[in-house]
């Protein structure tokens, strides 16, 4: 938990850093992109690093079938929710941002944002395949009641996309807004 939520940092620096000097026009000093490209590195080591927590998680889930474990695993690895794991987590979160950032050796600053675009995306769906599909089997599914499905469905409503789009878009704004009155902060003496 602790390293994805360094890597969700790292994305967001550099996410962040690259739209604030663009909004504003700016041109990045030297000593800054290097910066960057040490978060970037961080970020593409914090990444493998996920890939082999990823790993272990799903073979602990898998081996032995652990009562409830098991059933949420094998709905996240080839059911349901397999494309959300294996495109959107697996994929946008950290296989495509580590090529990114190892293809341009974490130097092309837009290389960058569009791998931090992708893993904040990729990290926006192991949040929400971490809450759902924990929830989606019954807690008495030992029991094998009968008329009680083995997965819940779950499909998120409207409000709650509409909620989520509009925390997103109210980030967003609130940044550019700031960016744009307050020019935001030059000063790299630290």
């Amino acid at each position: 938990f602790i390293a994805s939520a360094m890597l969700s940092g790292c994305s967001a620096i550099i996410l962040f850093s690259w739209i604030g000097y663009k909004t504003n026009g700016w041109k990045m000093s030297p000593a800054y992109k290097q910066s960057l490209t040490s978060v970037a590195k961080l970020g593409a080591l914090l990444m493998a690093i996920l890939l082999f927590f990823e790993t272990w998680k799903v073979l602990s889930g898998i081996a032995g079938q652990p009562p409830g474990k098991y059933a949420a695993m094998m709905a996240m690895v080839s059911g349901p929710y397999a494309l959300d794991f294996w495109v959107a987590e697996i994929g946008m979160g950290m296989v495509i941002p580590f090529i990114i950032i190892l293809a341009v050796r974490a130097k092309n600053m837009p290389a960058l944002f569009v791998a931090s675009v992708f893993g904040i995306i990729g990290i926006f769906f192991m949040r929400y395949d971490l809450v759902v599909v924990g929830q989606i089997v019954p807690h008495f599914h030992t029991l094998n009641i009968v008329g009680q499905p083995a997965l819940y469905p779950y499909t998120p409503s409207l409000h709650e996309v509409m909620v989520t789009l509009g925390g997103f878009g109210l980030c967003t704004m609130l940044f550019l807004m700031g960016e744009r009155m307050f020019r935001g902060h030059l000063s790299e003496d630290h």
